[in-house]
């Protein structure tokens, strides 16, 4: 009696029979409006000069796709981000009232002299930035599906993700817009293939897309967006 073998198809090949590409897949993040150097130009010298004095107002979701606390997550990583960069003084201001309250008990009395927190020394930002979520798709398009193959049978899928932001740069002293531009991160995955971006914890809002397309889109957009307030805070702006 003859014994019949069968070949186990790769997760390529499967992705291949349906019509999905097995090239491997880069995530993207672009900004899709204006000019400016290119993101490796900001990020090829280390850089250690003067800083600008900056803070992250709001981030609003217009989305209408009613995901809780995108845009206060949005303005975490983007406050972290800043930080990051070496190029920013970042001034906390989702947070302000909890140094507010902590001065207001400094003059109350009750604190140990020599420990409180002084009043009136409150820095100003001369940069703001304010940003909406635009779009937000966790699921922008994909294809999935099985195949039976002998006895055995194995699924492939393809999903995709994108978020688009709208940022503008403020001079806090004239209200005057420096920039405004919009900025896009995509990405994909091919059954698990692609792998998933690394990084500092998601904050609260994203925790859900964890490990997922929409989590290396939202890194992606993020990065983009950081690069290019660096790129288009104007010289005279670094000073500190």
């Amino acid at each position: 009696m003859k014994t019949k073998t069968f070949a186990i198809p790769s997760a390529c090949a499967l992705a291949l029979i349906l019509g999905a590409s097995c090239a491997p897949i880069q995530p993207t993040a672009v900004v899709t409006s204006g000019g400016g150097p290119g993101i490796a130009e900001a990020q090829a010298v280390p850089y250690n000069g003067p800083k600008a004095r900056i803070a992250v107002s709001k981030f609003v979701d217009k989305s209408a796709k009613g995901y809780q606390d995108i845009g206060e997550g949005m303005t975490d990583m983007l406050t972290t981000a800043l930080f990051n960069t070496n190029r920013f003084i970042v001034l906390e201001r989702g947070e302000l009232g909890e140094v507010l309250r902590e001065q207001d008990l400094a003059a109350s009395g009750r604190v140990k002299g020599g420990t409180e927190a002084p009043t009136g020394e409150i820095e100003g930002a001369e940069l703001l930035v304010v940003g909406a979520i635009t779009e937000f798709e966790p699921k922008a398009g994909g294809v999935g599906g099985g195949l039976l193959t002998g006895v055995f049978g194995a699924g492939v899928g393809v999903s995709m993700a994108h978020i688009a932001i709208d940022i503008r740069i403020i001079d806090a002293k004239t209200s005057r817009i420096l920039s405004a531009q919009s900025v896009e991160g995509r990405a994909q995955d091919i059954g698990g293939l692609a792998g998933f971006a690394v990084g500092g914890p998601l904050a609260v809002g994203f925790g859900g897309f964890a490990k997922t397309p929409m989590e290396k889109a939202i890194r992606l957009c993020l990065q983009t967006a950081v690069n290019y307030i660096a790129q288009q805070t104007p010289a005279q702006y670094y000073h500190y």
